[in-house]
């Protein structure tokens, strides 16, 4: 039987074709909607757990009580998965406001009820899978990353104008995917994922006015089984452009070489060593079942 993408959605399961929101729902009036989104590989989620924490904690930074156990919501996942008949996926799990009683704007939100859905479709990498291989080549947007102030990126929600600015800016600069700044012209993240660069034994990522990937927490544990240092802090677009290797990491991909930014060459062009060996144990040690919960398993439960 073909693969079919499939959703959770007002409480049962449906292709996810037919899984529709009103347009009066905050989703579409307010972007009130937080959200992450897990990838399965060989039928095997990838730190499922650390997932559904991070939705949990971004619904209380929200004040969204979604109405669904974190046992729940990993059951409801892996039941996304195996309906849809996909083997690598990724799946999204979303918590939302709910109407509001006065209509499409208006009413008290504390008195809306907040809802849950999922859904799963294939696994796709956040750039093309091609360029992904290859090399990534990033664009520094003249975007601003909208501050902590405003939007605390650290939960993961749809208010995305900023990120889909600055990927236009990529788009027409010939590049694949923006790298933005924050108001304070440091460097925070791209669409979807963390920017990290190489400085001999040393991994350095920005550390402020960002998502904290599930995927950048995994570079972290690699480095350090590979003997090497990492740092989270503040870095300048100087420090990317002249920077010897650089990649990206995100849950869409994992990690991904880059080797041009603002249409220059990075360091000889070609993917970096140590990048190589990253990706390489990520990958093997995602294929051995680390960090692995299996669709199978959470079925029976």
């Amino acid at each position: 039987m073909a693969a079919e993408s499939t959703a959770y959605f007002e409480g049962r399961y449906m292709p996810l074709t037919e899984a529709k929101i009103s347009i009066f729902d905050p989703v579409v009036t307010k972007s009130d909607i937080v959200f992450d989104v897990v990838s399965t590989w060989d039928r095997t989620f990838f730190r499922l757990d650390d997932h559904i924490e991070r939705f949990e904690n971004s619904c209380k930074a929200v004040r969204i009580r979604p109405p669904v156990s974190a046992t729940e919501i990993a059951r409801i996942s892996a039941e996304c998965v195996d309906r849809s008949g996909l083997d690598n996926s990724c799946v999204f799990m979303c918590g939302t406001r709910g109407k509001y009683k006065g209509g499409a704007a208006l009413g008290d939100p504390r008195e809306c009820e907040n809802g849950f859905y999922a859904y799963a479709v294939p696994y796709y990498w956040v750039v093309a899978r091609e360029r992904a291989e290859s090399g990534v080549h990033l664009h520094i947007a003249e975007t601003r990353r909208a501050p902590n102030e405003a939007i605390d990126q650290r939960a993961k929600n749809f208010n995305r104008m900023d990120l889909t600015k600055a990927t236009f800016e990529a788009l027409d600069h010939g590049a694949d995917a923006s790298v933005l700044l924050s108001m304070d012209g440091n460097l925070t993240e791209g669409p979807g994922f963390n920017v990290w660069i190489v400085r001999g034994k040393t991994l350095l990522t920005p550390g402020d006015n960002l998502l904290e990937g599930i995927t950048r927490r995994t570079v972290f544990d690699l480095a350090q089984e590979a003997g090497l240092r990492t740092e989270a802090t503040d870095l300048k677009p100087d420090d990317l452009l002249n920077a010897p290797e650089v990649f990206i990491s995100s849950t869409a991909g994992g990690i991904m070489p880059v080797t041009r930014i603002n249409d220059r060459p990075l360091g000889n062009g070609a993917p970096g060593i140590t990048t190589g060996q990253i990706k390489t144990r990520y990958w093997d040690k995602r294929k051995a079942g680390w960090h692995g919960r299996r669709v199978d398993d959470l079925i029976k439960h």
